[in-house]
C-alpha cells in the first residue's frame, strides 16, 4: 500500500473528514487508495497542540497509520479550494491532493518517509466504523467502575485509541438522548475525578451500527 505522513493536527482533520484537500509543494501521478499516517513531530508547538486537542475533544497520534483515503486528483490550487483545504487563501504554487471515501484503520506505528512510501498490506485493518457514526451499544456491555448497564445506548463515534497495553478502543460520544439517561451521580462522580462523561471508550465489538436518533447541535 502506498502511504503518505501528514502533521498533525491535519493528519487528523483528514481522518474525521474535516479537511479534504491536502496541500502539498510536489505532484504525482499516484491515484487510488493511500494510507494516511501521522508524523511524529507535530506541526505546532506543545501549547498550541494542547489547545487544539482540547478544542477537538482527541488526543491526537503521532506516528501512527490513521486511515485509508482514496486521492481521486492532484492539481494546482484554484480558487474554491480555500475550505476543503482549511486555508484562508490559496497558494497558486502548491498541489491540492483531493480526497474522498476515508476509512479509519486500526492504528499502528509507521516511521514515515519523505514522499510516497510503501506500508505492508497485513499491517492495514480497516475499522468496521467510519468517524462521526451512528451506533448502538450491544447487549450485556456493562462499565465495571459505575456498574452502568449501557445496552442499548447510542452515541456517534470518533477515533480510534490504543490501550496501554495496544489494545484497539473507539470513543463513542452518547447522542442527547442517551445522555438524559446519565445518573447525576455519575457526572458528579465524574466532575470530581476529571472524567469525562459525554462518552466512553469501548471494544469494537461491542457495538453495532445505527441510525441516528438526534443532530450534533441537540
Amino acid at each position: 500500500m502506498k502511504a503518505i505522513t501528514v502533521q498533525q493536527p491535519f493528519a487528523f482533520e483528514i481522518m474525521s473528514g474535516l479537511k479534504t484537500i491536502e496541500v502539498q509543494t510536489w505532484d504525482t501521478l499516484h491515484r487510488g487508495d493511500l494510507l494516511l499516517c501521522s508524523t511524529r513531530k507535530p506541526a505546532f508547538s506543545m501549547k498550541d497542540m494542547e489547545e487544539i486537542e482540547e478544542e477537538y475533544g482527541c488526543t491526537f497520534l503521532h506516528g501512527y497509520a490513521l486511515c485509508l483515503v482514496r486521492l481521486v486528483d492532484v492539481r494546482l490550487m484554484q480558487k474554491g479550494d480555500e475550505e476543503p483545504a482549511l486555508m484562508d487563501e490559496i497558494d497558486p504554487e502548491s498541489y491540492s491532493w483531493v480526497f474522498e471515501d476515508i476509512r479509519p484503520v486500526i492504528p499502528f506505528p509507521v516511521k514515515g518517509k519523505e514522499g510516497l512510501f510503501h506500508v505492508d498490506d497485513s499491517l492495514i485493518t480497516v475499522s468496521p466504523f467510519r468517524y462521526d457514526e451512528a451506533v448502538v451499544v450491544k447487549s450485556g456491555t456493562v462499565d465495571q467502575d459505575f456498574g452502568i448497564d449501557f445496552s442499548g445506548w447510542q452515541g456517534r463515534t470518533s477515533e480510534i485509541v490504543l490501550t496501554d497495553e495496544g489494545e484497539p478502543r473507539i470513543q463513542v460520544i452518547w447522542d442527547s438522548v442517551s445522555l438524559r439517561s446519565l445518573p447525576l451521580s455519575v457526572i458528579e462522580r465524574c466532575e470530581k475525578e476529571g472524567i469525562d462523561w459525554t462518552g466512553i471508550l469501548l471494544r469494537l465489538g461491542e457495538i453495532d451500527h445505527a441510525e441516528p436518533r438526534d443532530t450534533w447541535d441537540e
